[in-house]
């Protein structure tokens, strides 16, 4: 069977969604996208024949049905609470959008979507946090440890835990292995999940109960998983000032996205050399903001419409240390390392100071400028910006915000409240690679930004993928039906620009309108699609 779905249900479904099933009027499932294996422990094969009630609890198969009872055909019921997965100790919450479509009544179409994605909260007895804020947290209860005892890093250990390569755990195993190592963590909560396989926990250096070779036996003889460990011991990482803990941190994370070198055979061993490598970073990079040895150049931004340029995006050049490779290292290590807010502000004065000289020079085109999700997940920063932005409100017309990196936002409620008191004190805000990660509907939902960027993988094979277009028509219809603008990026060719102009693309952005330059121009006439 082909898997054929409208735009308007592609595109909801890609928005909310982090599977889509169809099945049969028997509930069999045809066929699934997403991230199936690992989440609901199936395989999405043909010939593999799972009816989907055999995923869910008793009560979930009579609310699933009951509700399935009601589709006509024209409607979309949801979201509904559902416990699903194959193990009855591994169900894992999602909210289920359900609907059948006109051209095809002999399939229901379900939309699974995480609690999280729909800007709530998992709730459970025990009011446990979404493993990304888990992780955080973690992060930020071991640079607290370590900076509040000066005598905590000859006292403990980082353990870091991956499960051996072809085994998947499921939601069941994850928690149990989380719940276990809080257990026997140094003070009851400095353990955490860090991706879906891979585990860190802080430790007594002197209880041998908690050696890796404890911690992985037990883990085994719990779970079945076979497991490797390695430790990161404080001391031997010298972590004597807070930029060195920073690289502690970071170190960690880039083991969670499998970070090059940081891999957990090679950690223990190289973990030293690699923490006083970006411990030499983090001092590289402050320097840098504190010598102001960055420059920003302008990219413009298309009416689509009126073939003008409607404002400009600033973007950062760095005068780079020899530490760094590029201009895209560079703020990813900031994101990563946790400087990026201060970079953040550093950017905003000057943008603020560029528009206030040119006003003197006559008239100042609109600027665009980044602050990170990171950013404004800060409460010292959220506190400065709203600040700088009160005791400048003049430059309100001329500068727009624009918010990168959605995906490290984690309360999106809080920082929709922020996003509004930035709108009331006039400037415009603009959420950047609308459709990539977690940035779908439920950013939309809860931020209530001026314009999205769409992300420009969708753009860039868009002329020879009807998928693709498909889910840019979906994602502008959605967009225009809530009042907000979009922006297309990585427009290289006329191709492109014609195809999002008929597509209703509000603005343009890419090499073909032009590329970031020194200098500013007024509103122009630029090339004709």
């Amino acid at each position: 069977m082909t898997f054929k779905v409208p735009n308007r249900f592609l595109g909801y479904a890609f928005c909310v969604g982090d599977l889509l099933l169809e099945m049969d009027n028997d509930f069999v499932i045809q066929n699934a996208d997403g991230a199936v294996k690992s989440t609901l422990g199936i395989l999405a094969v043909p010939g593999n024949e799972t009816n989907f009630m055999d995923l869910l609890d008793l009560k979930g198969r009579g609310l699933f049905k009951k509700n399935v009872d009601k589709l006509t055909g024209t409607n979309r019921l949801g979201p509904i609470n559902l416990s699903v997965g194959i193990d009855d100790d591994g169900k894992e919450k999602f909210g289920a959008f359900i609907a059948k479509l006109p051209s095809e009544p002999n399939s229901i179409y379900v939309v699974l979507s995480r609690p999280q994605r729909l800007g709530t909260r998992e709730t459970s007895p025990t009011g446990q946090m979404v493993a990304e804020e888990k992780k955080q947290q973690f992060f930020s209860n071991l640079e607290k440890l370590l900076e509040d005892d000066p005598e905590a890093e000859d006292k403990v250990q980082v353990t870091v835990i991956e499960a051996d390569a072809g085994q998947e755990l499921n939601a069941g195993q994850q928690a149990n292995i989380e719940h276990y190592l809080q257990s026997v963590s140094y003070d009851g909560h400095s353990a955490s999940r860090m991706a879906d396989d891979k585990f860190a926990v802080v430790t007594d250096k002197t209880d041998t109960s908690t050696s890796t070779e404890s911690i992985s036996a037990a883990i085994t003889q719990a779970t079945g998983v076979e497991i490797s460990a390695a430790t990161i011991d404080a001391a031997s990482s010298n972590l004597s000032d807070k930029d060195s803990m920073k690289a502690l941190v970071f170190s960690l994370q880039q083991f969670a996205d499998d970070g090059e070198g940081f891999d957990i055979n090679e950690i223990e061993e190289n973990c030293s050399t690699l923490i006083g490598e970006t411990s030499e970073r983090v001092r590289a990079f402050r320097q840098v903001l504190a010598e102001g040895a960055f420059s920003l150049v302008y990219q413009p931004i298309v009416d689509m419409k009126r073939m003008t340029t409607h404002h400009f995006e600033a973007l950062t050049r760095f005068d780079l240390p020899e530490v760094m490779k590029s201009q895209w290292e560079m703020i990813r290590f900031a994101e990563d390392v946790g400087l990026i807010d201060d970079f953040d502000r550093a950017v905003i004065k000057r943008v603020i100071k560029k528009i206030k000289n040119l006003q003197v020079q006559g008239g100042a085109p609109g600027i665009a400028v980044n602050v990170s999700g990171r950013s404004l997940s800060e409460p010292d920063f959220i506190k400065d910006l709203l600040k700088i932005l009160e005791d400048n409100q003049d430059v309100s017309p001329f500068m727009s915000l624009e918010i990168t990196e959605s995906a490290r936002i984690l309360d999106l409620k809080a920082i929709g409240d922020v996003v509004q008191q930035i709108r009331a004190l006039g400037f415009k805000v603009y959420l950047d690679d609308f459709g990539a990660g977690a940035a779908g509907f439920q950013y939309l939902k809860n931020l209530r930004v001026d314009a999205v960027k769409i992300d420009g993988a969708y753009i860039k094979d868009a002329t020879e993928s009807r998928e693709d277009r498909a889910f840019l028509r979906s994602m502008v219809m959605l967009c225009k039906e809530l009042g907000i603008e979009t922006v297309g990026e990585w427009i290289e060719t006329k191709d492109h620009a014609e195809l999002l102009k008929d597509i209703g693309v509000d603005y343009g952005q890419g090499y073909y309108y032009g590329k970031p330059t020194n200098g500013l121009m007024a509103a122009q006439i630029v090339k004709s699609a």
